[in-house]
């Protein structure tokens, strides 16, 4: 057969995704079948990403989307809605009577279109999988059976599973020990957009930002597409968040407690556990999570941690020097912590009064500037690899961790220290980063000074490191140099290094 080459391109509708793109590439080019798990949270765009990169450079696009808890007979029904305009001709088939009839009749339709168009691609998109495959509907075991009876043999056929349910996609497909074991070809996470994403999309939607607005703006609602395509033109940080999240018809109102329910059935449990965790700044262990929660060290905290996880809404940080127990579990979902902190705190009747201004009143008060300062540092920690390359660093980092000290009842006068972001480098440095939002230069105070000085000195006591430690300050607009910043700050990245 003569495989015809694919050209190399980026879809002109999708900003980013340049790794993403580049798998899917590698997808169409490949001269065998090829089986694709793609999963991330919901709003992320992992439809469009399929839709705009796929269906274009296909011979036959074929996509049937589930429905929430939606019965067998209704996804089925869905399933032959989806085939009649791509195989039949706009034929009216009949409805099938189970998974194991659907997928045996799309069989056969591919392999005649395969034998009449060799050299196309047949891409088969199953969106939302969890949901198609109800209970006990046994999608999964008749999907396997004839991905290996004869899909798979077939070089032209491209078949991707998606979900939103990131762990019932690893649990069900990607590392399953039945039905589609070991079958998986590539898998693929799709993450929110990074900054230097977020800012290139909402310049195509010709929101016109400075780069301090702009993280604002994230550290509020992230990078996840659906969130920044609401963001309106013309208006400012404050207004744009004050109406999406606190007037009374914002689109994003609500939209935490939907976004959980959509994604687990014990959402409350995941509720409690992301309370606990946003309400310490720095993250807690997991420990430290149980007697926050009341929770029992057993599987069903284990399975939520890891929901929460796959899901993009928690981070592990590795502690620098400790063992793993020592983990620490932080949220780094931003529209989570700004629904924890601001959202649900809102006072009763705010949004039938004018949620827009209450935010705006609120935007303005040392309790927002302290907010920022733990979100910036959240934002900081998502992006390391782009201070790392801002530093110049990045092939000779060994590890990147955290550093926390709490003193034992023994030593209650000695005070602890953390360290949230610190890069270890091969040639004997430590960068022990401090990450401070401001909106001007920052400034080290007398006091400051004092305490980074003292939380160094802690530091190299504690872990007993015979590495430099270099003080790395990440701020917007960087460092206003002073008698107190002289000989302490080594290092200084400005919110120009976060875009990279």
């Amino acid at each position: 057969m003569i495989w015809p080459p694919i050209l190399k391109y980026v879809a002109k509708s999708l900003i980013g995704r340049e790794r993403e793109q580049a798998l899917f590439q590698d997808v169409l080019s490949s001269r065998a079948a090829e089986l694709v798990a793609l999963y991330g949270r919901r709003r992320v765009g992992k439809t469009f990403l399929v839709r705009e990169f796929m269906a274009p450079r296909a011979g036959t696009f074929f996509e049937v989307t589930g429905t929430k808890d939606g019965s067998s007979s209704v996804q089925l029904k869905r399933f032959r809605e989806a085939l009649e305009p791509v195989f039949a001709a706009g034929l009216h088939l009949p409805d099938f009577r189970s998974w194991d009839d659907a997928l045996s009749y799309l069989t056969d339709l591919i392999e005649q279109r395969a034998l009449a168009r060799p050299s196309e691609p047949i891409v088969l998109f199953f969106d939302e999988l969890p949901w198609l495959a109800a209970p006990k509907s046994r999608l999964l075991e008749s999907l396997d059976y004839y991905w290996n009876r004869s899909l798979s043999r077939l070089p032209q056929v491209k078949v991707i599973v998606c979900g939103s349910a990131a762990s019932w996609m690893l649990r069900r497909v990607v590392l399953a020990k039945g039905g589609l074991h070991n079958r998986i070809t590539r898998r693929l996470r799709l993450e929110p957009f990074t900054l230097r994403e977020a800012q290139a999309y909402l310049a195509s939607q010709q929101v016109k930002l400075k780069t301090v607005e702009l993280l604002e703006l994230y550290m509020a609602l992230g990078g996840v597409p659906y969130y920044l395509s609401l963001v309106p033109r013309g208006k400012s940080v404050a207004e744009t968040i004050g109406e999406l999240c606190f007037e009374r018809a914002g689109a994003l109102q609500g939209e935490f407690a939907n976004v959980l329910a959509s994604l687990f059935s014990d959402h409350a449990g995941h509720a409690a556990l992301l309370q606990a965790l946003a309400a310490r700044r720095g993250g807690r262990t997991r420990d430290e999570l149980i007697a926050a929660t009341d929770r029992t060290s057993g599987g069903s905290l284990n399975r939520h941690l890891q929901e929460l996880e796959e899901a993009g809404f928690i981070g592990r940080v590795e502690p620098y020097g400790k063992k793993v127990k020592s983990t620490l579990y932080r949220v780094i979902d931003e529209l989570t912590l700004f629904h924890f902190k601001w959202i649900e705190q809102a006072p009763k009747g705010v949004l039938a009064r004018g949620g827009a201004r209450h935010w705006q009143a609120i935007s303005q008060t040392p309790g927002y500037a302290a907010w920022a300062g733990y979100a910036f540092e959240s934002l900081c920690l998502k992006h390391a690899r782009e201070l790392e390359s801002a530093l110049g660093i990045e092939n000779l980092v060994t590890a990147i961790g955290s550093w926390r000290f709490v003193p034992s009842r023994v030593l209650r006068d000695q005070r602890g220290a953390q360290v949230d972001l610190l890069f270890e480098r091969r040639d004997g440095v430590i960068n022990l980063c401090e990450m401070k939002f401001a909106k001007e230069p920052f400034v080290i105070t007398k006091a400051y000074a004092r305490e980074l000085r003292d939380k160094v000195a802690l530091f190299e006591a504690q872990t007993k490191t015979k590495k430099r430690v270099v003080v790395t300050l990440v701020a917007p607009f960087g460092l206003k140099q002073s008698t107190w910043s002289e000989d302490l700050v080594e290092q200084v990245v400005d919110q120009t290094a976060l875009l990279r």
